[in-house]
């Protein structure tokens, strides 16, 4: 017993990772739940900035746990462009798929310098057979996944620059946010504007101009690091912007409730 709880006491005064810091977010973890996340950080190592660490086509049977830095997904077409498909901030899973799906469809490459933690994605298999919550959480991180890029194909197919670029500036903002990595409507973004102008589909031209505008506009302020959402209201509602696509936690929130209460009432079966 004395051992268990100095385990517990030491997990508890360790910096919290943000993959758990969003977990704990949509639902509070137990320990035992916290500790089987904490396995999957135990093997971490650093990636330098500007660099590509998977490439279209490549075999990959690891997955990353972004703990620190940014990076993006993206495709290289043969005329020299680049597109963008989303970035990965920290408690972000890079190749969550890896298990089934080892050929990569995309690249990926660090912005800035990463801490990643890397883990096997047979681990998956067993931490959902034996933590159902976390299974479920999971499921929600990979369906959060797909409604940001179902976003980012509309808001380059169909929205004004103006608008895919206030809608991009608050889902960054909002990801951030349920991490604590945001304070006074404002963050840092290690972005130049050609990572912007690739997300957008602009000109780094148009992408320049269009930044101006919602400064002049005072919807935003930027300094080459960070980004401050002067009015969100306004932003939200010149883009469309609805977040419960990052959300949907009221609904997962009562699943894993009624899980939880019928788990504890279940009758154990008599052989």
């Amino acid at each position: 017993m004395k051992t268990a709880n100095l385990i517990d006491n030491e997990l508890l005064s360790k910096d919290i990772p943000p993959l758990i810091r969003k977990f704990n977010f949509v639902q509070p973890l137990n320990m035992e739940e916290t500790k089987a996340l904490m396995r999957m950080h135990n093997k971490s190592h650093f990636i330098d900035e500007s660099t590509v660490f998977l490439n279209y086509g490549d075999i990959h049977k690891k997955c990353y746990i972004l703990t620190q830095g940014w990076a993006y997904r993206f495709n290289d077409l043969s005329n020299g462009s680049r597109q963008i498909i989303n970035f990965y901030l920290p408690g972000d899973i890079i190749s969550p798929f890896a298990v089934v799906m080892p050929r990569t469809t995309y690249s990926v490459a660090s912005i800035t310098r990463l801490e990643v933690s890397e883990f096997n994605p047979e681990y998956l298999i067993e931490l959902i057979a034996t933590q159902p919550k976390l299974g479920l959480l999971y499921g929600w991180l990979l369906g959060r996944e797909d409604s940001i890029v179902a976003e980012q194909v509309v808001r380059v197919g169909r929205r004004s620059a103006y608008k895919r670029t206030a809608h991009l500036l608050l889902e960054l903002y909002h990801r951030l946010k349920i991490i604590g990595e945001t304070e006074n409507n404002a963050f840092s973004m290690p972005l130049a504007q050609h990572f912007l102008a690739d997300t957008l589909g602009l000109s780094l031209v148009h992408m320049n101009r269009t930044l101006k505008k919602l400064r002049l506009d005072k919807l935003i302020n930027a300094t080459s690091y960070e980004i401050i959402l002067l009015d969100i209201d306004k932003l939200k509602e010149i883009a469309e912007y609805e977040a419960y696509y990052l959300e949907q936690i009221k609904n997962l929130s009562m699943i894993i409730e009624n899980h939880t209460v019928s788990s504890n009432h279940q009758t154990p079966s008599v052989a």
